[in-house]
């Protein structure tokens, strides 16, 4: 469990999308409305191929985790009825997926 201090950001970010479900503060509005768009844009950057390609650490966040996150983000937003913002992390959820699946080592034939 040492990886979840490389996640600290993620799992703060689920917090405040808990928070706003709960109490629909502004607050917790402004966070998730300028965060999503600044994470999708980082994800698009990612893809982009201009984002340099790192090896996986033995310490890293497993993806299982990130599903688990980014799907809670999706469903909280969706249930709170921050559609914008479900819509914002269904994508990141997806990019993020594809950037996996592109940084894995392929297999040799």
């Amino acid at each position: 469990m040492t990886w979840i201090k490389n996640a600290v950001i993620d799992v703060a970010i689920t917090a405040v999308i808990v928070a706003y479900t709960l109490t629909l503060a502004a607050w917790g509005w402004w966070i998730i409305a300028i965060y999503t768009p600044l994470m999708l844009l980082l994800k698009i950057f990612a893809l982009s191929g201009a984002a340099v390609n790192v090896q996986r650490k033995a310490d890293s966040v497993p993806s299982w985790f990130y599903h688990v996150l980014y799907g809670l983000n999706v469903a909280l937003l969706l249930y709170s009825a921050f559609v914008y913002a479900a819509i914002g992390w269904a994508a990141i959820w997806i990019l993020s997926t594809i950037a996996e699946s592109q940084s894995r080592p392929k297999a040799k034939k």
